[in-house]
């Protein structure tokens, strides 16, 4: 297979050299089933399924679903289904088994239309709860909705205290970790008066909606907007990782915003001011306690460790790079290219394969179970 035309360059077997104190760990298998969305022949919204076998130079379709609009996040569940929502303004959720039945679905209109999904959904941590953020269609405020994850109906909804939330995590004591993106937007989705931009990190109480904590940063036109737990080594601090994407009107300081925040859960801190065209299109666990992220206007990935806070390594360069998913072994993660699928580890060389013909890939991908 002939992959110069959409693999620039996937860093091979960067070894100890690069990763210091990296304990050997051997690649999660020659074998994935991913999740994810994407659009077929320039027409149908679809999500659904792929087998991927690196070592066949084989990606195959299991299955598909097509939807009315694009969508967003892939969430795998246990036993090796799936939840997939729709970007913002979004209106619809799903849920897939692990036989790729489409079992549940969800339409905001059932809930009186007045919300909108803006593209994640994450679980509690005990699995019966589900939250999604929304933003409501005449104020632009943000919410969560609590959800009951058997059949996802919301039992519950809480302020996220910003506007434009957009991804949400939940901590290791159970409460919610809320990026709010703070861009203005029309009910359309679009973006509208920068200038008025808010964002900010909040943590909130999910049984009662308390707000426990907020964070900005000092420049107002950096949105958080993809966020990710680090694996910590031992001794280490959990840390979140937060995907920055630059909303300033200059296109150099777009160009030259920072990439990456990091939260330890008192402060809110730039690490590293290294250029990467100022577009994070997501954020993984990385080896050593770090973070991968796709830097995703300047067709590269990168890596940043704790223990070298101000460097970000360049592990690949790949057209459109933009979600991750980390293998189950940590030095290691998946990635979703506009042309096709990635894999890079720590220790073993890269490998790519294109998307099956006719498809155009979407934002986020999943590994299931």
């Amino acid at each position: 297979m002939d992959r110069r035309h959409f693999l620039l360059q996937l860093g091979a077997a960067l070894g100890t050299t690069c990763l210091p104190a990296l304990a050997h760990a051997q690649a999660s298998g020659t074998r994935l089933r991913v999740a994810g969305g994407w659009r077929m022949n320039e027409r149908d919204y679809q999500i659904g399924a792929l087998s991927v076998d690196w070592e066949q130079g084989q990606v195959k379709t299991e299955f598909a679903h097509t939807l009315p609009t694009l969508p967003h996040a892939i969430v795998p569940e246990e036993g090796g289904g799936f939840l997939a929502v729709a970007t913002r303004p979004g209106t619809w959720m799903v849920r897939v088994d692990a036989q790729g039945k489409l079992v549940q679905r969800l339409t905001m209109a059932e809930e009186g239309d007045t919300r909108t999904l803006d593209g994640h959904v994450i679980a509690s941590h005990d699995g019966r709860w589900l939250y999604t953020g929304e933003t409501d269609r005449k104020t632009g405020a943000g919410w969560v909705s609590v959800r009951d994850a058997k059949n996802l109906r919301k039992v519950a909804e809480h302020r996220t205290h910003g506007i434009d939330p957009h991804q949400i995590l939940v901590d290791a004591q159970g409460r919610l970790v809320v990026a709010n993106g703070g861009i203005p937007r029309t009910p359309e989705g679009l973006k509208r008066n920068l200038e008025l931009m808010d964002p900010k990190l909040v943590l909130l109480n999910p049984d009662n909606g308390e707000k426990l904590g907020e964070w900005s940063l000092r420049d107002k036109r950096l949105a958080p907007h993809h966020i990710a737990w680090n694996r910590p080594l031992a001794d280490s601090p959990q840390l979140l990782g937060i995907g920055l994407q630059a909303e300033h009107d200059d296109p150099s300081k777009r160009r030259d915003a920072p990439l990456l925040a990091v939260w330890d859960g008192k402060e809110l801190k730039i690490p590293t001011h290294m250029v990467a065209d100022g577009y994070a299109g997501d954020v993984a666990a990385g080896p050593n306690g770090g973070f991968v992220l796709t830097a995703q206007f300047a067709n590269r990935v990168v890596l940043w460790q704790p223990q070298e806070p101000a460097k970000l390594l360049t592990i690949g360069k790949v057209q459109n790079p933009c979600g991750l998913w980390p293998l189950d072994d940590a030095p290691g993660v998946t990635i979703g290219g506009g042309l096709g699928l990635a894999r890079w580890h720590a220790t073993e060389p890269g490998h790519m394969l294109r998307w099956p013909a006719g498809m155009a890939a979407g934002n986020h991908w999943a590994v299931l179970g």
